[in-house]
Formats: structure tokens, sequence, C-alpha cells
């Protein structure tokens, strides 16, 4: 039963047409599916639930062919924050079928995502394992379960916002709409694709739960930076598992993904909040100016002066 069908039975309400529209006693948006061939679906969530949410997977031989994208804090201008949430970051999850997943969904949270499940042999398709990235070409193997988190780029958040405004009565939407789902698996792919190789460790939902309240702990004080014993202490897990299933996941240290956090919190100061370039540093723990200026810009791609001028001409 996928997700559709369960949140119609659990409400007791039905959905038309692959279109779930969330009763106003549960919470508000809706929840579109797209049946594009035997090999490939998407489903569309822009939705908000009054109480807290727990959604599970469970894996198996059934799901084990199955490949799932999921694009996660999508279609918002300002995706920066809610209340009692640090930093919301575009992202996406790639995962075998056959791993177990759950996700809790706290309450009056907005839900912005687009997952997209293929068939196994479909992407084989599209990755020549002769020619490409061997980082790529194990994700159509079947020897052991894998999850991979990515943060993404600008180009994949615009091709989503294409995809949530398109009216589905137009001609050929159908059509569009499957195109853009494949050019974001591209996209997504091309970036994954510039990872080093890691050794798959094995992954269980305890360990994978553990690694995601890790990551989201990351955001709670950018000012200072993650210390590992203690996060290893805290967790009950030594340092060296914990370091390596964090960069197998979301591919980058427990240290080097706080820094990107700290960038991009770094960018909205500047963009949004306005603030100078020296504010910002000092309110994220920098006494030295010049690091901060050179930290920036190697995770942002300009000087921080520079992007705040250009953040002022743009408006």
């Amino acid at each position: 039963m996928g997700l559709i069908e369960k949140l119609a039975a659990f409400t007791k309400t039905k959905s038309d047409n692959g279109l779930f529209v969330l009763p106003e006693s549960y919470g508000k948006g809706s929840i579109r599916s797209f049946n594009f061939s035997s090999q490939m679906n998407m489903m569309i969530s822009q939705c908000e639930f009054k109480e807290e949410m727990t959604i599970k997977r469970t894996g198996g031989d059934s799901r084990k062919d199955e490949i799932t994208f999921s694009f996660r804090n999508l279609f918002q201008q300002d995706y920066k924050k809610q209340v009692n949430q640090g930093v919301i970051i575009p992202s996406v999850q790639v995962s075998a079928g056959d791993i177990d997943i759950e996700i809790l969904i706290p309450k009056e949270t907005k839900i912005n995502t687009i997952v997209i499940t293929i068939h196994m042999d479909l992407l084989k398709t599209w990755i020549n394992a002769q020619d490409e990235n061997k980082f790529l070409a194990s994700i159509t193997l079947r020897d052991k379960p894998y999850l991979y988190d990515h943060i993404i780029s600008n180009e994949i958040q615009q091709l989503a916002n294409k995809i949530a405004l398109k009216d589905e009565k137009e001609q050929l939407s159908h059509f569009y709409l499957k195109l853009k789902a494949e050019e974001m698996i591209y996209l997504f792919l091309s970036e994954l694709s510039k990872r080093e190789s890691v050794t798959n460790y094995p992954l269980n939902v305890s360990d994978v739960k553990t690694m995601y309240a890790i990551k989201d702990s990351l955001s709670t004080d950018l000012s200072n930076p993650p210390d590992l014993v203690n996060l290893a202490s805290f967790w009950n897990m030594s340092e060296s598992k914990m370091n390596k299933l964090f960069k197998q996941i979301f591919g980058n240290s427990i240290y080097n993904y706080y820094q990107v956090l700290r960038m991009n919190e770094a960018a909205y100061l500047i963009r949004e909040e306005k603030l100078s370039v020296s504010e910002t540093g000092y309110r994220l723990g920098f006494s030295n100016l010049s690091h901060f200026s050179r930290i920036f810009e190697k995770h942002i791609g300009m000087k921080p002066k520079k992007y705040s001028a250009l953040s002022i001409s743009l408006k």
C-alpha cells in the first residue's frame, strides 16, 4: 500500500485520480501521484500535519528492485527556518528499496517533497556500468542495502519549482513531468558522481536515525563546531563508526557538513536579514573575518562582500 492509500485509510477519506487532499481536521495541503510507467512513478507532497506523524517504509524482497529518490525541502523561496528548527537545506535522499526507513514529521511543519521511484533495470539503461562512475554503478547492484543523502543545487530546486507549478490539465503535461523527473535524477546523479568512493557499511534503522539526528543537531548552534567525542558518547557509538557512517550517508565529514550549514546560514543572513559581513561573521563564531571570508568563498563561490553587493543589486 502506497503513502496516499495509507493516508486515505487513516483519515477515512478518498483520493481522486492520484490526488489526495488532506482533511482540514488533520492539516492542510495535498499529495499528488503520477504513474509514468510500470518502472517509474512520482509523488509530489505539499502539506502540513496538525499532529506529529511517523512514516515507515519496510524494505524486503518485494522492493529489492526499487530505487527511491526523495527530494526534500523544495518549493520555498525562504526554506530557512520554522518554529523550533534550525537551518533547513534542500536535499535528496536515494535509497535501495530493501532498506527499512522511518521518518518522523513534526507537527505544523511544511512538507515540500518530490519522491521519484524507479525500477533498477530502468536506471541501468541510463548508467553504463562499463563507462560510468563506479560509485554510480554501485547503486544498481543488489548486493546490500544503501542510503545516500546529498545537498542539492539551485538548478535542481528551480527544476522542482517547474514541476510543482505545472498545470496537469495542459496538453502533454504528463510527458513534460516525466521528462523533468528524469532530468532531476540526471542532475542529482551528476552531483553524486563527484563523491569519493567509500565502503558501504551495513545499515539498520537505528543507525540511520542516529545519523539524521546528528545531522539535525549540527544546526542548533552554528557558532560552535561539533564536539565529536561528546557526540559519539551521547549516541553510544564509537567515534570511528560515527564518522564512517556519517560520511557514507552524507558524503562529507561531520565537521565539513557543519561548515556547509554554517556558510548557507551566512549567505541567508547577508541576503535576507541584510546583516553586514562583519556582523554575520561574528554571529557565526568567527573572530577572524579574513578566515570567514576564505571559508565563505570556498563554499558559496565568491567573497562575502561581493555576495552582499550582488544581493543588494538584485533586489
